[in-house]
């Protein structure tokens, strides 16, 4: 059973079933039939008024563009709900907890909900989907409570108050794709999570590896299965190129376009992964110590700090490799 209702005008709702039915939940629900005419939303609405039964059997509810709606209520009395969405809901200020514990949720929409400054903690063993972009006054990305591996791919975009993923992200251990638009004040390697084999970060102002003595637990936690690695335009430094660097060694295609690092450091000689190496508008690059010995294209234009001799020790290096490959 589903219950669609996007685009409608009410301020706040709740379900009818196991509590005790008033006149103000009666008001609510004719102010919903009078903004939708549709009878099968009274019906809908009505039905638990005379049956007295929790509305067990949903699966979906949709709220999409619901422009007035400011709180999303108790959801606890919808163990069967399995989609659930209320993108573009501009005033909404709230979400009960409840919505964290729906066991068998597998997609979970919330993008755009600009007034929405705290989202529940997560513990959805069944989520396949989570969207979260475009919430502009979001605080904190959801703690991940539990172990929730059937999410594959997530995109973060436009999350401009949010400062840095928790270390619960972790939790997502069935990740695989992670793209991040996000002016986070730091990305740090929590967000490789031990599946991840793709991730892309656009505008970030900074990367950090993270250090166990932070008091933060890695080991065997961060992916060592990287095999797409980009961070474009993300203020990188030469810090960049610390120990932890050397985590992506499974690296195929390494994206450091657009950063503020001054060398490339002799260690990624070591990464025999390696086949794409992009570096370029590192306006701040001198210096390439070193090149990966399978590597097959490079690209380092508008490399505008590199002096003559740098330049030219570079193209001795790729030639090197191209005669390399040829035997």
């Amino acid at each position: 059973m589903t219950c669609k209702l996007p685009n409608s005008h009410f301020t706040s709702f709740g379900f009818l079933g196991s509590s005790k039915v008033g006149l103000k939940n009666i008001f609510l629900i004719l102010k919903i039939c009078k903004y939708t005419f549709n009878l099968f939303i009274l019906f809908l609405f009505l039905f638990p008024l005379f049956s007295l039964q929790k509305l067990e059997n949903l699966t979906e509810l949709n709220f999409d563009n619901c422009q007035l709606l400011t709180r999303m209520p108790d959801v606890s009395d919808l163990p069967n709900l399995e989609k659930l969405s209320f993108d573009l809901c501009k005033s909404l200020i709230a979400v009960d907890d409840s919505i964290g514990f729906l066991n068998k949720l597998k997609i979970l929409k919330a993008r755009g909900c600009t007034k929405l400054r705290r989202f529940p903690p997560l513990n959805l063993p069944s989520l396949e989907k989570l969207k979260l972009s475009y919430c502009s006054s979001l605080e904190n990305f959801p703690e991940i409570l539990g172990n929730m591996g059937n999410i594959e791919k997530l995109k973060l975009s436009q999350l401009p108050m949010i400062k840095e993923l928790p270390v619960s992200f972790q939790n997502l251990t069935g990740l695989h794709r992670l793209f991040v638009a996000c002016d986070f004040i730091r990305l740090n390697s929590l967000a490789l999570t031990p599946s991840l084999t793709d991730f892309e970060a656009y505008g970030c102002k900074e990367w950090k590896w993270v250090n166990p003595k932070d008091g933060e637990e890695v080991g065997s936690t961060v992916s060592s299965n990287i095999l797409e690695f980009s961070l474009t335009a993300c203020n990188l430094n030469d810090d960049f190129f610390s120990a932890g660097f050397t985590q992506l060694g499974t690296v195929k295609n390494l994206n450091l376009s657009r950063s503020n690092i001054t060398f490339l450091p002799g260690c990624i000689k070591e990464f025999h992964c390696l086949n794409y190496l992009n570096v370029n508008r590192c306006k701040r690059l001198q210096e390439i110590r070193g090149l990966p010995p399978n590597l097959k294209r490079l690209r380092a234009i508008k490399c505008t700090s590199l002096t003559s001799s740098a330049s030219s020790m570079l193209l001795n290096q790729v030639f090197a490799l191209f005669l390399m490959n040829l035997i």
